[in-house]
């Protein structure tokens, strides 16, 4: 064949070769940047403590015990004295030798042994240290089937003093379950708070998300053009609409949410009495009323970019070139000059870099410095526009596809953690600084992930709807969104999936839910306890994922 020679081989062996030696090289360089050690796990005392950990977690604290106990007690000394002895103990019938019987250092090994004790007894080595009131834990084994004991331990302090010092083996007669522990509960509860977490985080995400997906799909936006008139012409009405609106919401909801006002209070007081259901529709209205000036602004937005387009679209239909040119150089320079005061004041705002230090407070202050450049680059854009025909119609729509599609990468690429650590910061410890932090990244995750259901969708209907003369509402509603609600419904219960497990872990920054718990019991080494949540946390996930695995496979 020509694509070997006359030995057999391909030509490009060679190449397979130095692939093949390149990827070898590679993950040499990554076994020694990752510092892969096999000898650590293999060491005694960290194969000691793996077992310790293991089995403390395989021990959860699911049930409260009524426990009788027998306690022995034996004599230390701290620190030794010259000559060291041992020492025997005979209660009841048990006896024990201690051997040494002091310690001077926590390096010292103390042996206790002894007979007489109830067989295979859980028996716990426990210290009360001089000058303490808090006992701790140095061993626990198990006795002999004869009721033999020993065990060999080392002291975790060494507190000196005159008078020997009591150590005692708390021996378990015998334990009665008497109903579930309080750690069971506080998961319970903790586990139902970290589900309606997730379920609400998903649910407002969804909401969000909805609407921006359609505005991220490619093969909706990239049919959208616009004369440069029209998209000029509502830059430049947007701060003068939106600005208004968001005035007139100031002046609707500011004697109400003035902490002076005594509606709101009066009004929480009297749906109290309803309970939940009553703090429900107080956040409800309260909510509503912090939006409100958000909603109006941006109803504004979007009636400014309404009569622009309108206006632009009928100069663009009635003028001849030659006025329509002129139109489309005086609405550039303006509406860019707009929309660069737009984004310079909110990057000051914002104080990017630091750059709010190098500018006045007063905000007339600082419209005299954006001005300027806002025309000079308005002038550039508008010279720029006479290179095009008067009337050409500009793709605005892929312009709103990336810079959503870029801000839906932008938030994914944030981990809720962090988000969780800056609301955390914003509205305090607890649940609410969590459900923020996933609402957010649902609302990027689901929005990109309905944008791509939208991109492949057939697009027959869409032909079919089109060529009736529909619009492109029309469309998206009757060809578009039948297709895609199945597929928005499955993804909806996998992101409540993934909110469960995410809320853990945005617990450990305060966000609530068993998250929170589950760190303080294992930064207080109470894997009792841990291993209660885990388990809670681990049955909660499997349930989840059977009926999200149901309903895909119903819908789908």
């Amino acid at each position: 064949m020509k694509n070997e020679n006359k030995h057999g081989r391909s030509p490009h062996w060679w190449k397979t070769a130095v692939i093949i030696l390149v990827i070898f090289l590679l993950y040499a360089y990554g076994l020694q940047v990752t510092r892969v050690n096999l000898q650590e796990p293999l060491e005694p005392q960290r194969q000691e403590n793996l077992v310790s950990l293991i089995r403390s977690f395989a021990r959860p604290d699911l049930f409260a015990y009524e426990t009788e106990t027998r306690r022995t007690a034996v004599s230390l000394r701290m620190p030794c004295p010259e000559e060291i002895k041992g020492s025997q103990v005979s209660i009841e019938g048990r006896q024990l030798l201690v051997v040494p019987n002091c310690a001077t250092t926590t390096q010292d090994p103390i042996t206790i042994t002894g007979s007489g004790f109830l067989p295979n007894a859980e028996i716990l080595v426990a210290w009360t240290p001089i000058g303490s009131t808090s006992t701790r834990r140095l061993a626990d084994f198990k006795a002999s089937a004869t009721g033999d004991v020993a065990v060999t331990f080392t002291m975790p302090d060494i507190r000196p003093s005159e008078e020997p010092q009591t150590i005692e083996l708390v021996e378990v007669v015998d334990r009665r379950i008497v109903g579930l522990s309080d750690t069971t509960y506080e998961a319970l509860d903790k586990i139902v708070e970290t589900v309606l977490m997730a379920l609400m985080a998903s649910t407002i995400g969804t909401l969000l998300s909805i609407p921006l997906s359609f505005v991220a799909a490619r093969n909706l936006m990239q049919n959208v053009k616009a004369p440069m008139v029209s998209i000029m012409s509502g830059i430049i009405l947007l701060p003068i609409f939106g600005g208004v609106m968001y005035w007139l919401g100031q002046l609707l909801t500011g004697p109400l949410l003035n902490p002076e006002a005594t509606l709101l209070p009066s009004l929480q007081n009297s749906l109290t009495v309803l309970g939940f259901v009553g703090n429900f529709i107080f956040v409800i209205i309260e909510l509503v009323l912090l939006l409100l000036p958000l909603t109006l602004a941006l109803i504004g937005a979007m009636f400014a970019n309404l009569v622009g387009s309108r206006l632009g679209e009928q100069a663009i239909m009635r003028l001849p070139e030659a006025p329509v040119r002129i139109l489309n150089f005086v609405t550039t320079m303006v509406g860019t000059a707009v929309l660069v005061i737009l984004i310079a004041y909110s990057l000051v705002w914002i104080n990017l870099l630091g750059i709010r230090e190098f500018v006045p407070e007063p905000f007339w202050a600082q419209m005299g410095i954006y001005i300027w450049p806002g025309l000079g680059l308005g002038l550039l854009a508008a010279l720029w526009t006479l290179r095009a025909p008067a009337k050409h119609h500009y793709p605005i729509g892929l312009v709103i596809y990336n810079v959503t599609r870029t801000v839906f990468n932008a938030v994914r690429s944030i981990e809720p953690l962090m988000m969780g650590f800056v609301f955390v910061v914003w509205v305090g410890l607890g649940p609410f600084a969590g459900i923020m932090a996933l609402t957010l990244h649902s609302m990027a995750d689901l929005g990109k992930l309905f944008s791509e259901e939208v991109e492949n969708i057939d697009e027959g209907p869409v032909e079919a709807i089109t060529a009736t003369g529909a619009n492109q509402m029309q469309r998206i509603v009757y060809a578009v969104v039948p297709q895609v609600t199945p597929h928005y419904i499955a993804y909806i219960f996998y992101r409540w999936d993934i909110n469960v497990r995410m809320s853990t872990i945005i617990g450990f920054v305060g966000g609530g839910g068993i998250g929170f718990v589950l760190q303080r019991n294992i930064n207080q080494i109470l894997y009792t306890k841990a291993s209660v949540m885990v388990i809670a946390i681990a049955i909660v996930v499997i349930v989840l994922d059977n009926i999200s695995a149901r309903v895909r496979s119903r819908i789908i």
